[in-house]
């Protein structure tokens, strides 16, 4: 499998999702959000030299995420609430892309919305949009290694 073209569907979320938490702002309500989210974390191994020896373990995580993703930013998820509305296209241009990403690596894309309970709808598009910025740069630069030439003859150091 080739990892360019994840490079490039990655590089591109992580632009949307830039552009979006710029314009997102702080939400007027503060909660906590109890689900535990999908998150990339040192367990799941997506270090270079880790990457190099098995890359699946940190695929699967960054693959578990994307389809979260993806069901978040769905046309018919968060987004579709009125405290959400006015970023409801930009969300869905998202969720198109992280399922451009899942087709690439030849998974299927769940094609169900993940909604929320109106009270906190606005909270949830913030942090929302913030552990996707936070995922994209990692996903990113995980498909960028794994999408370069020279990244398995690249000697790791241990320091």
């Amino acid at each position: 499998m080739t990892f360019t073209k994840c490079k490039v569907l990655s590089i591109k979320l992580n632009e949307m999702a830039r552009d979006l938490y710029n314009k997102v702002g702080s939400p007027k309500i503060a909660i906590i959000i109890d689900d535990a989210p999908v998150s990339i974390g040192p367990i799941d191994t997506c270090d270079p030299w880790s990457l190099q020896n098995n890359k699946e373990t940190c695929q699967s995580r960054i693959i578990l995420a994307l389809k979260n993703y993806t069901r978040i930013f769905h046309k018919d998820g968060v987004f579709k609430s009125s405290a959400c509305g006015e970023w409801r296209v930009q969300a869905n241009k998202i969720a198109d892309v992280t399922g451009d990403i899942l087709r690439v690596l030849e998974e299927p894309v769940v094609d169900a919305p993940l909604t929320a309970v109106d009270w906190y709808d606005n909270a949830l598009c913030l942090d929302s949009v913030e552990r996707l910025y936070s995922f994209s740069i990692i996903s990113a630069r995980v498909f960028s290694f794994l999408a370069s030439p020279v990244a398995p003859m690249v000697e790791m150091k241990q320091c």
